[in-house]
């Protein structure tokens, strides 16, 4: 399995895996619902996750998966502008020694205004739709935590639907590090490398992004994390986040606040907040995401560990 691994690394970087890094035609990818960041608990923190180790990993960066020493599972709804809606699932098991996840998303828009040239009065509905399915596999080897998912991509339009496109994420964590004397991990994470999704004749690239992330625990209560994404389709920015415990009896009440460079707005809007209710084994978080003039968006997950 670790050379499986390691040549699935090597596929990712070989080839078109780094050829927008000379290119300047931005803006033109396909399957853009796959850059829409998954937990609550992420989302909060500014979608600085990439070395994160929680469930949520399924979607950030698959070697976070690999410290799980229970089964843990994630639902998660957002509210997206207008009446778009999204919903995720994923679950993972650990078993003898490696961790193995199951992941779906579904994002679905319904009644959607159907328009046609030179009319100004819409012509009926219609209803679209993307998905992705995906298995993750992570184990820790030399050291470091590594892991890898394949997922199937398919879109819908109406009565189109695309071609089914494959794309796979990969990464690792390096733990056990130090920064001023707190503990530190950083982390390399490959995002939806893989085929072109088809729509008719057009043909497009999927939202290859490189993310180099870093967490610090500054505190058992406090904990800080950063990413810096490299992405197919737009510059290169950052995500910075941080996490709190309030110190409550009986419960967890973590509070959340981040940043991300990447926006057009000159308000607050590049800001997310969240908090957290925990009780045993189970976590109930909500996140809010500013996007200007589209909207706000909000997320709502439930995770548990058994």
């Amino acid at each position: 399995m670790k050379k499986i691994l390691i040549l699935a690394g090597v596929v990712l970087l070989s080839g078109e895996s780094f050829a927008w890094m000379s290119t300047s035609d931005k803006g033109t990818c396909g399957a853009q619902f796959l850059k829409i960041g998954m937990g609550a608990r992420a989302m909060g923190m500014g979608g600085a996750a990439a070395a994160l180790t929680d469930v949520s990993a399924l979607y950030w960066n698959p070697a976070g998966l690999a410290s799980l020493e229970k089964r843990e599972v994630l639902a998660m709804h957002t509210d997206w502008f207008e009446d778009t809606s999204i919903e995720f699932l994923g679950a993972a098991f650990p078993v003898g020694g490696a961790v193995f996840g199951l992941s779906m998303t579904y994002l679905a828009i319904d009644e959607f205004e159907r328009r046609v040239a030179d009319t100004s009065a819409p012509v009926g509905t219609f209803d679209a739709n993307d998905s992705a399915v995906g298995i993750s596999y992570a184990k820790k080897l030399a050291g470091l935590d590594a892991g890898f998912t394949v997922k199937a991509l398919k879109s819908s339009i109406g009565s189109d639907s695309s071609n089914v496109a494959i794309a796979a994420d990969a990464g690792i964590i390096k733990k056990g590090l130090s920064l001023s004397g707190k503990p530190m991990s950083l982390a390399l994470a490959l995002k939806d490398f893989g085929t072109k999704i088809k729509f008719s004749a057009q043909e497009d690239n999927l939202p290859s992004m490189i993310k180099l992330g870093m967490g610090v625990e500054v505190s058992p209560q406090m904990t800080v994390a950063a990413d810096l994404n490299l992405p197919r389709d737009n510059e290169v920015n950052l995500n910075i986040g941080f996490e709190y415990m309030l110190p409550v009896e009986a419960v967890k009440f973590p509070v959340r606040m981040g940043y991300k460079t990447l926006n057009d707005f000159d308000t607050i809007d590049g800001f997310s907040a969240g908090f957290g209710l925990g009780m045993g084994s189970y976590n109930l978080d909500f996140a809010w995401v500013p996007y200007g003039d589209f909207d706000d968006t909000y997320r709502l997950s439930l995770s548990g560990k058994f």
